[in-house]
């Protein structure tokens, strides 16, 4: 069974019942692109009745055979949430190439796919004057039927995609930037881009090339002055 096929068999479900997912990640990247990364998923009960139910018939499973079936490396746990059952599920890179290769390991199995829910496509480019990360949230839900859309998605599912990032933050054009660290929603009903540019920090730049020169100009008239003194 696709990636695809596996989250609408879900979906599926979820429009014509109670169930509700929450899903949070949150990747935090340091000055020299190494980081870290943390992925919440909360079902309530009736979900993860149904993840039961279908096991027999297909190979997704319930929270423990997500973390049963991880791949090494990564560390998880579940926990309970108010009335949600969850799963954390955290790793380390020491390079953006390194992040994208435990993305498609985890994206190469159905069960730990879904800690993937909602992205569609996600990209990673960085050069010496920005960083950049863009991507898409997928329609997890089909719209275009009528008999769905009149059940309705409110509170069907919640989820958030957060990066902290070195440098200044140019894109998304945000007041408030707290942190150094954007977050994107995403509402399964509707597909949406994300994009997120940050210029790297140049410690060469015109600037700080005019202060030190000034600096030196200024410890040579010192030196030469102490010099005539003695």
């Amino acid at each position: 069974m696709k990636y695809k096929n596996k989250i609408y068999l879900l979906v599926a479900f979820l429009i014509f019942s109670a169930c509700e997912i929450k899903w949070d990640m949150n990747v935090e990247f340091n000055e020299d692109f190494s980081g870290k990364y943390s992925i919440k998923l909360l079902i309530n009960e009736e979900l993860q009745l149904y993840a039961l139910d279908i096991g027999e018939e297909s190979s997704i499973g319930s929270l423990n055979d997500i973390i049963t079936e991880l791949p090494d490396g990564f560390g998880s746990s579940i926990f309970q949430e108010d009335a949600y059952l969850g799963i954390l599920v955290r790793n380390n890179f020491a390079n953006i190439t390194e992040l994208e290769e435990q993305f498609e390991l985890l994206k190469s199995n159905e069960n730990t796919a879904l800690l993937l829910l909602p992205i569609e496509d996600i990209e990673f480019q960085n050069n010496d004057e920005e960083f950049r990360v863009y991507g898409s949230f997928g329609e997890l839900f089909d719209t275009e039927n009528e008999i769905i859309n009149q059940s309705g998605y409110d509170n069907v599912f919640d989820g958030n995609l957060g990066f902290k990032v070195p440098g200044d933050i140019t894109k998304p054009n945000v007041d408030d930037i707290i942190e150094n660290t954007i977050i994107f929603e995403a509402d399964g009903v509707t597909s949406k881009t994300f994009e997120l540019i940050s210029e790297n920090n140049k410690p060469l730049n015109p600037q700080s090339i005019a202060v030190a020169f000034v600096v030196l100009i200024a410890v040579y008239f010192f030196v030469r002055q102490l010099r005539k003194t003695k």
